[in-house]
């Protein structure tokens, strides 16, 4: 897991958890973060204050105080993250010191996240059709939200296969924002 750095401040995924249970949320920082992703890689506005208010609407939230300053601060810089030209966005989940069903379930619940995200952002006016690739990341997003650990499955098969899975979305989430991007583009050229 990359840690997620605005201002030489890093946002560390289990302080972030903290902070959620500390305002009794139910969400994780993994859905947060699919649910910023989901936005952005759906056409919806690329600003921070936008993506935090989409949002709070899309996981019932209603969050104030510090953690609201830590959700903007991700928005921040998975927007910057996603812009960036040398493709350093990566997903905000559990070390890998962690379980590996804790990172598992983290996975799905950020795939689950995205969904509704990118759901409510296409939902909107003058959002773009979805081009045949985007659907096949969309049910492939879909049945990782479905995953679980596999008990048959040694631990260095599972590891690796979670680094797949990881990887896999790490660059469909780009190719998703990057597409919205080339449709908003030509469509303010028209």
């Amino acid at each position: 897991m990359e840690t997620f750095q605005l201002d030489d401040q890093p946002l560390d995924f289990d302080d972030f958890s903290n902070q959620l249970l500390e305002q009794g949320a139910e969400q994780s920082p993994a859905q947060l973060h699919g649910a910023i992703c989901g936005v952005l890689a759906g056409g919806g506005r690329q600003d921070p204050e936008y993506c935090l208010a989409a949002v709070t609407q899309v996981l019932a939230m209603d969050i104030h105080g510090e953690l609201a300053d830590s959700c903007l601060r991700l928005a921040h810089v998975t927007l910057a993250a996603l812009r960036d030209e040398e493709f350093d966005f990566h997903l905000f989940l559990p070390d890998d010191e962690d379980e590996i069903e804790q990172r598992v379930m983290a996975l799905s619940q950020w795939c689950s996240a995205f969904l509704t995200g990118y759901a409510l952002a296409v939902a909107q006016p003058g959002a773009s059709p979805l081009a045949e690739e985007t659907s096949e990341i969309l049910k492939d997003m879909s049945a990782i939200a479905e995953a679980g650990v596999d008990l048959d499955e040694d631990e260095e098969e599972s590891e690796s296969n979670l680094f797949e899975l990881t990887e896999y979305l790490r660059f469909a989430t780009l190719n998703l924002f990057m597409d919205q991007l080339s449709a908003q583009e030509s469509a303010a050229d028209e």
